[in-house]
């Protein structure tokens, strides 16, 4: 679930009785940086898929995300991720993922950093009655064609428990903290301030 909150809302989402009282773990604050890659004509998003390459420290993560739907803030969609070597997709794996059959060698020929993130990122893993819930904090940016917007946003992952243990928690969080549902991920925005094509709407 994806919430959006003003950088003026983020003591008071730091001293919320909740990430004392139910943290399992954390804080842990780390710097991510990530490249979303597509080809010119952006051909990946559309057919809904997002390409992505993050930093973390000296690692590399490739995820490919599909599919899936949005409904007040919460995302749910398949995702595929595996560890690679430098900043560039790793094209043979690109073959093992569950849309190996999209990654035809010319959509690999063609593919293009299309944009980027960099943001702080600070989670709490936060043991609560029906479920195991990891809060993030992201604060950052979005950038493409020397163009960015920011990013300051919480999310929240279910880890383990129902799906609607996030929204019983939205809801302590928004008692006291103005937090809107964001449909938009970042991927969404990224491809909407790189381009006004139609389509980018449809990664959510």
């Amino acid at each position: 679930m994806k919430l959006l909150i003003d950088s003026s809302s983020i003591p008071q989402l730091l001293r919320h009785p909740l990430l004392k009282s139910a943290c399992k773990s954390g804080p842990l604050k780390e710097k991510l940086h990530s490249i979303y890659f597509d080809t010119p004509d952006l051909a990946l998003v559309r057919v809904q898929i997002a390409l992505r390459l993050r930093q973390n420290g000296e690692h590399w993560i490739q995820t490919v995300k599909g599919g899936g739907k949005v409904e007040e803030g919460l995302h749910q969609r398949s995702e595929w991720e595996v560890p690679v070597t430098g900043n560039l997709p790793d094209l043979d794996k690109l073959l093992e993922s569950p849309w190996r059959s999209f990654f035809t060698p010319d959509i690999q020929n063609r593919l293009v950093p299309i944009f980027f993130t960099d943001f702080w990122r600070t989670t709490w893993l936060l043991e609560l009655p029906n479920g195991l819930i990891e809060l993030a904090l992201d604060v950052g940016e979005i950038k493409a064609k020397n163009k960015h917007v920011p990013i300051c946003e919480v999310e929240l992952e279910l880890k383990s428990g129902v799906p609607e243990s996030l929204f019983d928690l939205a809801r302590e969080l928004r008692k006291s903290i103005t937090l809107q549902p964001e449909d938009r991920s970042k991927a969404g925005r990224g491809y909407m301030l790189y381009s006004a094509y139609s389509d980018v709407k449809k990664i959510q």
